[in-house]
């Protein structure tokens, strides 16, 4: 599991100083970014790590205004909007690696919320193809990879340094 970096209301941490400044710093960057804002209950006794964070009808998706950090409470805007939204958080988490905070109200202990910015998802397709072609010539190759089962057919194009890497990996 990766390490989140915490700041947590009244802790005694000699490091959460530091962590405040490093989240208010993140925060800061997310202007004019694009986010994922979700919200979800805790379960009793659980973690923002027990929960789905899989896209759900309420999640919002906007590019992040004016984000600021001020003592405990973090600002900011939705473009559309002039109203300023403000949330006092008794706990803060941040995944830096993933780019994920997890805000924990101070009015709702039973509720975390996770900005975070949107990575790249890859659609994995496993193919056995019945059918196999492939034309080289002048540096060049197309692969026609056919899935007669998924009715799906596959076309690779390959030329240069990735046809000479594909070569050398195949010998």
């Amino acid at each position: 599991m990766e390490s989140k970096l915490v700041w947590q209301y009244g802790s005694n941490n000699p490091d959460n100083s530091d962590n405040l400044e490093t989240i208010r710093r993140w925060w800061g960057k997310l202007a004019g970014k694009d986010i994922l804002w979700q919200q979800r209950l805790l379960p009793d006794g659980g973690n923002s790590d027990d929960l789905d964070w899989q896209p759900q009808r309420f999640d919002d998706r906007f590019a992040m205004t004016d984000p600021e950090l001020k003592g405990i409470t973090i600002y900011w805007r939705k473009p559309e909007e002039t109203d300023t939204h403000n949330i006092t958080a008794r706990q803060l988490e941040l995944d830096e690696s993933r780019q994920q905070l997890y805000v924990y109200p101070k009015s709702q202990p039973k509720v975390v919320l996770r900005v975070a910015v949107p990575t790249v998802v890859y659609e994995t397709l496993e193919v056995t193809p019945e059918v196999l072609n492939c034309v080289t010539g002048d540096g060049k190759a197309l692969l026609v990879l056919r899935d007669e089962s998924q009715r799906l057919e596959v076309k690779v194009k390959l030329e240069g340094t990735l046809l000479d890497k594909l070569k050398s990996q195949l010998s």
